[in-house]
């Protein structure tokens, strides 16, 4: 497991004439790709104070450029419907962005495909304009699982462990965040070996682990917080937003404001959606365990917390609830990434931009429209893209992403085979 942390640069400097780059948005439009560069990028040089105005001079037209090119017109297009075993949490309540659980009776669906591991994943998370760091990420690729319980599917095919990726974002201080991402992976693989979700699983399983795994760690921070007793009689909790990835399945738990986005044949299919108070599931849940929403800023749990869902937050309960949504969405050959997400990072852009940054830059488009900021084409890339692209454009939060690349763009594949036949 890992976990990834770096500062962030200011972007107060003028932006140049947007006149200027006209030419460089006319080639952007019409070139193709270089072939897939992986790896994380050795950072550019800089030496004296003209080499600095040199290279922050390209780093302001690259963001004009990515604002242009992510704010352009686009050819409507019509994502494939999304075929999710599930997406209600264990309450009882369901999603309207979810196609409903097969009914009894019905004709059994052939055996789904198998796909590949992720290509790539990479996590950037910085403080931000905030005086500490709350937010954490965690990558477990695989998750530590024993590797003789692993799917084997049939046809000689073979399987692999699941991946796990989250993005955690803190309150009231740093601790809990971090405690879920040492903790969370850990449980979700005993819940997983218990449960035999190695061995295949449907979606009832799926919530069943995810509820557990969550609940262990919720019990643990919560247990730590009441032995404090009236010590820290604060909110000091975390935000949460998982995703495994299976050979059939993308599975996807959260609790609190973080967010889980699927690009999917270039369209955005957002695989969570956030606890607010003012979700008319959410404040019926709360009122009926007898708290309410106090209008302070904004809606705020018993005054104090603007999402519902939390680990941790021992003195908001039975208010606050640490139950996770679960998503569980078949995967497909659309398919081409993932981006999770701090609320540091979605309130400064919506899911339409941060697909098209992300695939600009997985693209290869961006290293080769911009060669000289020495930014690559791997996951890693992206997620430092996004992080930087929500600085840019006036985030006061820390910002946390975390991007796993799920398949090469259509286009880069033809530049990677015009490139092998010499042409």
């Amino acid at each position: 497991m890992s976990s990834g942390g770096a500062g962030a640069q200011g972007h107060g400097a003028p932006v140049p004439e947007p006149r200027a780059l006209l030419p460089l948005v006319d080639n952007m439009v019409m070139r193709e790709t270089s072939e897939k560069v992986h790896g994380v990028p050795l950072p550019v040089p800089v030496a004296g104070a003209e080499d600095r105005r040199r290279h922050a001079r390209r780093r302001r037209m690259q963001m004009v450029l990515l604002n242009r090119f992510a704010s352009s017109e686009v050819e409507p297009k019509t994502a494939r419907s999304v075929t999710d075993i599930s997406s209600d949490s264990l309450s009882g309540g369901s999603s309207a962005k979810v196609a409903p659980e097969p009914q009894p009776g019905a004709v059994a669906a052939p055996a789904p495909a198998v796909w590949p591991k992720s290509l790539s994943h990479g996590a950037q998370s910085v403080i931000g304009r905030r005086r500490s760091m709350e937010d954490a990420v965690a990558v477990a690729a695989p998750l530590p699982v024993a590797t003789g319980e692993v799917e084997m599917e049939e046809g000689g095919g073979g399987g692999w462990v699941p991946e796990f990726f989250a993005v955690y974002d803190g309150h009231g201080g740093a601790w809990v965040a971090e405690a879920c991402r040492d903790r969370l992976h850990v449980a979700l693989a005993e819940e997983m070996a218990r449960l035999g979700l190695l061995s295949g699983g449907g979606g009832a399983l799926w919530r069943e682990a995810m509820a557990a795994a969550f609940a262990r760690v919720d019990g643990e921070v919560s247990a730590v917080q009441a032995a404090e007793g009236g010590t820290k009689p604060y909110a000091e909790g975390s935000s949460a937003v998982v995703a495994v990835l299976e050979p059939r399945r993308i599975v996807v738990a959260h609790c609190g404001d973080s967010r889980a986005v699927l690009c999917r044949a270039g369209v955005p299919v957002p695989l969570s959606a956030e606890h607010k108070p003012e979700r008319p599931d959410e404040l019926a849940r709360i009122e009926s365990a007898g708290g309410q929403i106090l209008y302070w800023h904004g809606p705020r749990v018993l005054g104090v917390l603007s999402m519902s869902r939390s680990i941790g937050d021992y003195f908001l309960k039975p208010s606050m609830s640490a139950e996770p949504e679960v998503t569980v969405t078949e995967r497909t050959d659309t398919d081409e990434f993932i981006i999770l997400g701090s609320d540091g990072l979605w309130n400064a852009m919506s899911n339409e931009y941060a697909c098209k940054v992300t695939r600009y830059c997985l693209s290869g488009r961006l290293d080769a429209d911009c060669p000289a900021t020495g930014r690559g084409s791997s996951a890693s890339d992206a997620a430092a893209l996004l992080v930087e692209m929500a600085m840019a454009r006036g985030s006061e939060d820390n910002v946390s992403a975390v991007v796993v690349e799920l398949s090469h763009l259509a286009w880069r594949k033809k530049a990677a085979c015009q490139h092998g036949s010499g042409r």
